[in-house]
């Protein structure tokens, strides 16, 4: 299981992005699923990227990801929502910061 912190460029802290392989022995993980909380507390205004991170918050379909060549992709039961590259965050055209957690919790 990773998790990671979300933030704006500007730094803003929006909330967190967990992600949970399908089959924790490969080494690295192929895909899984994904969640996205929200900060409860001080979140900024209702900009387009918060937006962004809701609609996957309150997904009623299961989010998921893959591990694509060069970023991982994640994706709906529908359509792809956006990707991860490195430590950036790509949803509904929005690109936001994420910093890992895994190690420091």
């Amino acid at each position: 299981m990773h998790y990671f912190s979300i933030h704006t460029q500007e730094g803003d802290h929006l909330g967190f992005f967990i992600m949970l392989p399908d089959n924790e022995s490969e080494n690295p993980p192929q895909s899984g699923r994904f969640a996205v909380k929200l900060q409860s507390e001080n979140l900024p205004p209702p900009t387009a990227a918060v937006r962004a991170l809701a609609a996957c918050q309150n997904a009623a379909a299961p989010l998921y990801w893959t591990l694509e060549k060069d970023h991982v992709a994640l994706f709906d039961d529908n359509a792809a929502l956006g990707r991860i590259r490195g430590e950036y965050l790509t949803l509904a055209g929005q690109t936001l910061l994420l910093n890992d957690l895994t190690g420091t919790l």
